[in-house]
């Protein structure tokens, strides 16, 4: 199926012509065939010029428009994996006439407007992660609107759960393959917080801090609780506070105490690798963003230089005092 949308810029969309194009800078060159031998296809000349030429007009979305290029070509029948100028030109073509289409059928889809959407948060998908299967699942009961006793250490267990399959996966956190790949020293694999019983030595354990007793901080996780000390420990920045889940590398005393030595926020996985490993799961009830969609939106982003959003919790605006505070002093300094 040929792709429905792609960025616009301020020139045409419109097919190249066959006239003479600017010879593709030598980073550009190196940048094009890496890419396309990792898909098993080889260049011509003529054909790294074309898609050059298509990549030329997404500056600020060229990897994108690389991606979806390349996507198109997996699909299609193609005699030999060396390219030329033709294979290419015919799906930069497809592409170019499928977003001339959309343009007909709808002027404003380029505008910033499209690329806002309101989600009613009573149809936002809910979604459980089975630490067995490792998948997620969507929850298919009513929604109540009023939560029972239990509903509030639920949700610190999904978003525990939630954190613990990302860091899984994290290349210094997952378990190696083989004891010879990463010695004891190297490896950060997460020791439940009921393990930490007889063990010896550094482990890293990853939980929920809480405060259990008066003064006394703890770190939970679905195993059990750890009095922890962190009079010593080297604290990554951040903003830390109870019921915020950290990752934390220390030593059990013989006293029960978990002496902190590191702690810090768990490690972010970049949008695209999620993505890619949550295999199309709408989260927030928006839909399944398409690439040539993404790419729309990515540069919509990247000219939306001086733009800002702009996030108030709590805020009573039925109070003619609170409204005339918000007005003058938050908005209007945004303003101006």
């Amino acid at each position: 199926q040929t792709p429905t949308h792609l960025s616009r810029h301020s020139h045409s969309l419109s097919p190249p012509p066959p006239s003479p194009m600017a010879a593709p800078s030598a980073a550009m060159r190196k940048k094009l065939q890496r890419k396309f031998r990792l898909r098993g296809f080889t260049l011509k000349v003529d054909a790294l010029e074309e898609a050059a030429a298509f990549l030329a007009r997404f500056p600020d979305a060229e990897d994108e428009a690389l991606d979806l290029l390349l996507d198109e070509l997996d699909k299609e029948p193609l005699k030999s994996s060396i390219l030329d100028r033709d294979a290419v030109r015919r799906v930069v073509s497809l592409l170019v006439e499928a977003e001339e289409a959309v343009d007909a059928a709808s002027p404003s889809a380029t505008s910033v407007q499209s690329a806002l959407r309101v989600v009613d948060s009573f149809v936002v998908p809910r979604f459980h992660y089975d630490p067995i299967k490792k998948v997620f699942y969507e929850h298919t009961g009513r929604l109540a609107l009023h939560g029972e006793a239990g509903d509030k250490a639920a949700l610190y267990r999904d978003r525990y759960q939630v954190l613990l399959q990302r860091l899984a996966r994290d290349k210094y956190f997952s378990k190696p393959a083989f004891e010879s790949v990463m010695t004891e020293n190297e490896s950060c694999e997460i020791t439940s917080i009921q393990s930490l019983v007889g063990c010896t030595g550094r482990r890293w354990i990853m939980g929920v801090i809480s405060q259990l007793e008066e003064r006394q901080f703890y770190l939970e996780d679905l195993t059990g609780a750890v009095p922890i000390d962190l009079a010593n420990a080297k604290i990554t920045s951040g903003f830390f506070v109870e019921n915020t889940v950290i990752v934390a590398e220390g030593e059990l005393l013989s006293s029960g105490i978990f002496q902190v030595n590191t702690c810090g926020f768990p490690p972010l996985e970049d949008r695209e690798t999620s993505l890619s490993l949550l295999m199309g799961l709408d989260f927030f009830g928006g839909g399944v963003i398409p690439t040539e969609e993404a790419l729309r939106l990515s540069s919509l982003e990247n000219k939306a230089v001086n733009d800002m959003f702009v996030i108030l919790s709590d805020v009573w605006l039925d109070s003619y005092e609170v409204f005339s505070l918000v007005l003058i002093h938050v908005l209007y300094n945004y303003i101006v």
